[in-house]
């Protein structure tokens, strides 16, 4: 009788090499406070509106937590756990003036 296992995701514990398959080759690196996640942002587009993506990688298991497109502003760590954005919209709506967005990694549930 032959079992049947459900497929795994593929994963690595080199994020760069995650990074490359999942937005490119030639990508910019920036690591958090405590070293303990990495930012990959795709470098500048040839067209000024073209969407940009990044990918925040937990450096410990390999494993990306998160991803993102963006037009082109800006991409940074805010602190140790936060990112920042600017996302310029396609069409400016009347009266929107904050285009920064924020993403803050998960707590990691504590063992009891």
């Amino acid at each position: 009788m032959i079992g049947c296992k459900p497929t795994q995701p593929q994963t690595t514990t080199d994020p760069l090499q995650l990074a490359e398959v999942v937005l490119g080759k030639g990508l910019e690196q920036y690591s958090n406070q405590s070293e303990s996640h990495l930012l990959f942002v795709q470098p500048a587009a040839a067209y000024p509106n073209q969407p940009i993506k990044f990918l925040v990688i937990e450096k410990s298991t390999g494993k990306a937590v998160f991803e993102k497109s963006f037009r082109p502003g800006y991409v940074k760590w805010r602190d140790d756990r936060t990112i920042e954005y600017e996302d310029l919209p396609g069409i400016v709506k009347q009266n929107e003036v904050n285009n920064i967005k924020t993403w803050t990694i998960p707590a990691t549930p504590q063992a009891h």
